[in-house]
């Protein structure tokens, strides 16, 4: 029986705690959601950029190399 009321202690300690937490937790606003975005959407687009160029780079010298 000790244990079933620890093991309600517990639960009821954890939700306490979370919702606790919860309470802190900052949600952005619309526009800092946008402009998040556009971070990642301009991030994405240079990594690709950069990446096709390294492929190029090595395309050609695998190419060359063989030839």
């Amino acid at each position: 029986m000790d244990s079933l009321k620890s093991y309600l202690n517990q639960g009821v300690s954890f939700l306490q705690e979370s919702w606790s937490e919860l309470a802190k937790v900052h949600y952005p606003s619309p526009k800092e959601t946008m402009q998040a975005t556009i971070v990642v959407i301009a991030l994405t687009f240079i990594m690709a950029l950069w990446l096709g160029l390294i492929d190029l780079g090595a395309t050609r010298v695998v190419r060359a190399l063989l030839s």
